[in-house]
C-alpha cells in the first residue's frame, strides 16, 4: 500500500471531520437561517468518522511498528505524550476563562468551580464513570478514544493469526448491541465503526479477503445500531482513503490543525459569542457574516495553539520508539 495515499486520505478526513464538528457547534446560532442549521447540525457524524479514523491509523501505525504487547505502557506514553499537553492546556484555559467570566455581572452562563477529584478524572479520561460533569463536552471523545487504546494495545495483538484477529474484529464490533450503563460514552457503543476503520487497513495490508467480509459485517453492525446516514458517512470516509492520491493544501492544513481545532473551538465560539454581544450587535443579525468569522477566528486560534503545544508534543512522541 502507498503510505502517501493512505497518510493524504486520512489528513483529508481529519480536517473535514474537524470542520465539521465547528459548523455543528456554531450552527447553534444561526436562529435565522433554521435550514442551513438543520443541515450543518449533522456535523456531528464527524465525530463518528474520528472514531473511523483512529480504528483505521492506530493499528497501521502498531503494525508498522512492529507493536507487540509488552510495549503497551511504551505507546500508551506515546500518545499521552501526543494528546496531553494540548488537553491539560485546553482544561486550565476553561477553567481561567470561567472563573473570569464569574466577575462579570453580565454573564448569564454557568460557573465551573475547581474540584480537585472531577480534575484528577480528567486528566485520567475517568469521568464517565465518576459522578463529575465535564468540563467542556468535547472531552468526552477523548475518553472513548483512550479506551480503545488500552483495548488495542492489551487485546489485538496477543496473535497475529488472521483468524484471532477476525474474530476479535467482528466480537469487537458486535459489543455495540451491549446494554451497558452509560454506554454512550463507552468504546463499545462505537465499536462497529472503529472496527470499520481496523478491517479496512488490515485487508489494505494483508490482501486477505476475510477482513473486507468483516468490513461488510461490521458496516451492517453500523446501519442497524445507528443508521444509515452514519454508514454513509464512514463508508465514504473509507472512500477519501482508498481513491484519494492527492493533496490539498486547505485541507491538508485543517488535517494537521484538527485535534486543535476540535479542543479549543468552543472556547472560542464562547469569547466570540460575548463580543459580538458586547461590541458588535449587529452581528446578531447578520448570522452568516458571524458564522464566517467564528469559522475563521476558530482555525486560526487553533494554527496558534498547533504551533505552540500540538508540533512539539508531536516531535516528543515521535522519539519514543514502540519496538524497542
Amino acid at each position: 500500500m502507498e503510505n502517501r495515499k493512505e497518510i493524504t486520505g486520512v489528513q483529508i478526513l481529519r480536517g473535514l471531520a474537524a470542520l465539521a464538528v465547528l459548523l455543528c457547534h456554531a450552527s447553534f446560532t444561526l436562529s435565522s437561517h433554521p435550514k442551513i442549521a438543520n443541515i450543518l447540525i449533522y456535523g456531528q457524524l464527524g465525530v463518528h468518522v474520528f472514531f473511523f479514523i483512529s480504528g483505521y491509523i492506530i493499528i497501521y501505525s502498531l503494525i508498522k511498528n512492529k507493536y507487540a504487547v509488552r510495549h503497551f505502557f511504551t505507546f500508551l506514553a506515546k500518545r499521552s505524550i501526543r494528546i496531553d499537553p494540548l488537553y491539560i492546556t485546553t482544561i486550565v484555559l476553561t477553567l481561567t476563562s470561567f472563573w473570569l467570566f464569574s466577575h462579570f455581572t453580565s454573564f448569564k452562563g454557568k460557573v465551573i468551580p475547581f474540584i480537585f477529584e472531577q480534575f484528577i478524572a480528567h486528566m485520567f479520561y475517568i469521568i464517565p464513570f465518576t459522578k463529575w460533569p465535564f468540563y467542556n463536552h468535547v472531552f468526552w471523545t477523548l475518553c472513548i478514544e483512550f479506551q480503545f487504546y488500552i483495548l488495542i494495545g492489551i487485546v489485538y495483538f496477543i496473535s497475529n493469526k488472521w483468524l484471532f484477529k477476525a474474530i476479535l474484529i467482528l466480537a469487537f464490533s458486535l459489543s455495540c448491541f451491549s446494554d451497558l450503563p452509560n454506554s454512550y460514552y463507552l468504546v463499545t457503543n462505537y465499536a462497529s465503526i472503529f472496527a470499520m476503520g481496523i478491517s479496512l487497513i488490515e485487508y489494505q495490508l494483508s490482501k486477505k479477503n476475510v477482513y473486507i467480509l468483516c468490513y461488510g459485517i461490521c458496516a451492517i453492525f453500523t446501519f442497524v445500531h445507528f443508521d444509515l446516514l452514519t454508514l454513509g458517512f464512514v463508508i465514504a470516509s473509507s472512500a477519501v482513503i482508498i481513491l484519494n492520491n492527492k493533496k490539498y493544501l486547505v485541507l491538508n492544513f485543517l488535517g494537521n490543525i484538527s485535534y486543535s481545532l476540535y479542543l479549543i473551538h468552543p472556547l472560542v465560539l464562547l469569547y466570540l459569542s460575548g463580543i459580538f454581544k458586547r461590541f458588535l450587535p449587529w452581528l446578531m443579525h447578520d448570522q452568516l457574516v458571524a458564522l464566517f468569522i467564528q469559522v475563521l477566528f476558530s482555525i486560526a486560534i487553533a494554527y496558534v495553539f498547533y504551533l505552540l503545544i500540538e508540533k512539539p508534543s508531536i516531535k516528543c512522541s515521535k522519539k519514543i520508539k514502540i519496538s524497542l
